[in-house]
C-alpha cells in the first residue's frame, strides 16, 4: 500500500478526491471531534433518563431496609399486656412475636427470623387504642416466610392476638392492600383513627431482582371481632 492509498484513524472513508478549497478539507477533519461530541450529549441525555426511571427503584431499596419510610408517632407505653403470640386459623399460623423498635432513620425494624413475626413494641399494643402493627417476611432464601399467604386473608377471616397476662385480643380482617414501597400509606398505618385496630405487613407485588426486593407491600387492615 503506497502513502497516497493509506488511510489514518479518523480519516473519512474513501471517495471521490475532493476539488473543493482547503476550507472543506478542514471540515472533514473535524467530523471526529463533533462525533465525540454528539456522542457525549446522548450519552448524558440517555443517563438522565436512565436515571429518572431507576429513581424509584432506588426509593424501593431504602424502603425495603424498614417497613414505611418513617414512623410518625412518638413512643408510647401500651396499656395493656404485651402481646407473645400470633395465630390465623386459615393459614395455619401460629407463631411467636418478637419485639419490633425504629430504626435510625425512623423506619420500622424487621424481623431477623423469615418464619417468625414481630410486633412494634414502641407503639399500641393489639387491644391498646391506635393501630398495633405485626411485621412478618413474605420469603427467604431458605423458601416462604411467616406471612407467605397473608395477601390471601378475606374480611371476615380471624386473627387472634395471645397476650402475657394470657387474655386474647381477638380481630377479624377488615380488608387487605398492596402499596408500592414509594407509596407507604405511613399515616394510615401507624395512625389510624385512634380506635383500636391492627395492621399485618409483608412484602409483595412485583420483584426487583437487581435490587433483591419487592417493590410493594401488603398490608392487612384488621378491627376488634
Amino acid at each position: 500500500m503506497t502513502s497516497s492509498s493509506r488511510r489514518g484513524p479518523g480519516d473519512p472513508a474513501p471517495g471521490p478526491r475532493a476539488t473543493g478549497p482547503v476550507r472543506g478539507h478542514v471540515q472533514a477533519r473535524t467530523h471526529p471531534w463533533r462525533a465525540a461530541v454528539l456522542q457525549s450529549i446522548a450519552l448524558i441525555a440517555l443517563f438522565a433518563v436512565q436515571g429518572s426511571i431507576l429513581s424509584g427503584v432506588r426509593a424501593d431499596v431504602q424502603a425495603d431496609r424498614g417497613v414505611g419510610p418513617r414512623i410518625p408517632v412518638a413512643a408510647v407505653l401500651p396499656e395493656v399486656a404485651p402481646p407473645v403470640s400470633l395465630r390465623i386459623p386459615t393459614l395455619d399460623i401460629d407463631t411467636r412475636l418478637s419485639g419490633l423498635r425504629k430504626n435510625r432513620d425512623g423506619s420500622l425494624q424487621v424481623p431477623e427470623d423469615a418464619k417468625r413475626a414481630g410486633w412494634y413494641s414502641q407503639g399500641p399494643a393489639p387491644g391498646d387504642d391506635g393501630p398495633a402493627v405485626i411485621v412478618g417476611h413474605v420469603d427467604s432464601f431458605r423458601g416462604p416466610g411467616i406471612f407467605a399467604r397473608v395477601g390471601s386473608l378475606v374480611p371476615g377471616d380471624a386473627v387472634d392476638v395471645l397476650r402475657a397476662d394470657g387474655s386474647v385480643a381477638a380481630f377479624v380482617v377488615e380488608r387487605v392492600e398492596t402499596f408500592a414501597k414509594r407509596n407507604f400509606p405511613t399515616d394510615a398505618v401507624y395512625r389510624g383513627d385512634g380506635t383500636t385496630s391492627l395492621r399485618l405487613i409483608t412484602c409483595g407485588g412485583e420483584f426487583d431482582p437487581s435490587a433483591k426486593s419487592y417493590l410493594s407491600n401488603v398490608i392487612v387492615f384488621a378491627v376488634p371481632a
